[in-house]
């Protein structure tokens, strides 16, 4: 019987590929022969947890490393664990029919309409049923988790469960953007792959691919610290001209344009725009990271205990908002609301001192 796969994550990016249909992956070419030491030894571990920036290729990685298990044919040209998209494992895992492989996401909820904020225990228990059945391919039954940052506490105690009793040819993979977040007794049980973004002109490729210029796709990877699948969705969902409003706010500082600001946040507060407020929150606390170093550097002192505080309060509303059920719009104008307050008391501090 066919384990099918929930829905895409949240945080797959509009018209891009889903990492399952992804065959190219740069940058981490160390990481993939880690992957296929073990595997020519015989030797690989029942549990990883893959770690590193959003966007740098954490989830693609694991589905790489799932289509060399399941039996795809190997094709060096597609990299170290490429294979052929033409194989018929492959393409059952491009559409996410093939038995063997079960992908657990956060999955998009019906009744709300959203993307749910967590894993669920029913959703990890799904694990247990799926590693009891036997095979129907080369012997191996692969689970991906993607992300594990998002287990509720329910879900990574069950979790645990199946990490004590490893399924024989079971491999489970954890695809993990903030580790600190997971029980150590998980993390102890697992191996551990870090990868970092790779070089940034691979971003930079990345967002042309997507259709940006040169010059815009310069920035996105710089917005983006080198991170392709960051690069992607800067370039691919309004994330360039999201910055542009976000520098023209700064720039008028310590002003703030109510109408200007009221139409952004209602606009961004809308259902379909999910996608399009998380990336300008993201890039807001960029901007305000940004400007807490230049402060720093420069060892200017005034302002920078203002910033740092607002850089706080924003994180802690940007926290709040799916957690607590917040209106966005009413966020966002708060949010701008501390920035200009901020710029205000720096004025304020300059000119007494």
């Amino acid at each position: 019987m066919t384990q099918p796969f929930e829905d895409c994550p949240p945080d797959k990016i509009e018209n891009c590929p889903h990492p399952r249909a992804v065959h190219q992956l740069f940058g981490h070419e160390t990481a993939e022969r880690a992957f296929l030491s073990a595997m020519n030894r015989n030797q690989l571990h029942h549990a990883w947890i893959i770690t590193g920036p959003k966007g740098c290729g954490k989830a693609s990685l694991a589905y790489r490393v799932a289509r060399r298990l399941l039996g795809a044919a190997s094709d060096p040209d597609n990299g170290v664990l490429g294979v052929r998209e033409d194989d018929p494992a492959s393409r059952q895992i491009a559409a996410g029919s093939n038995p063997d492989l079960m992908a657990i996401t956060n999955g998009w909820n019906q009744k709300t309409k959203k993307w749910r904020s967590e894993i669920s225990i029913e959703q990890i228990r799904k694990i247990s049923h799926f590693f009891a059945n036997r095979a129907a391919g080369n012997g191996w039954r692969i689970c991906i988790i993607d992300c594990a940052d998002d287990l509720n506490h329910n879900a990574a105690n069950a979790l645990l469960k199946t990490l004590e009793e490893p399924p024989e040819q079971g491999l489970l993979m954890l695809v993990c953007h903030r580790p600190g977040r997971l029980l150590p007794t998980i993390t102890s049980r697992c191996r551990h792959l870090a990868l970092r973004n790779p070089d940034t002109s691979i971003a930079k490729n990345v967002a042309m691919d997507c259709g940006a210029n040169e010059a815009d796709s310069i920035l996105a990877a710089k917005l983006a610290y080198g991170s392709p699948g960051r690069a992607a969705e800067i370039a691919n969902g309004q994330g360039l001209e999201l910055w542009a409003e976000i520098t023209q706010t700064f720039d008028g500082l310590p002003i703030l344009d109510q109408s200007k600001t009221h139409g952004l946040a209602n606009r961004l507060a809308i259902k379909s725009a999910e996608q399009s407020r998380n990336l300008f929150l993201d890039l807001l606390q960029l901007r305000l990271e940004q400007e807490i170093k230049a402060y720093a550097k420069k060892q200017q002192m005034y302002g920078l205990d203002a910033w740092l505080q607002v850089q706080t309060e924003n994180q802690n509303l940007q926290n709040s908002l799916t957690r607590l059920n917040l209106d966005p719009a009413m966020v966002i104008v708060q949010m701008l609301g501390n920035i200009r307050k901020a710029a205000v008391s720096m004025q304020i501090e300059m000119a007494s001192s």
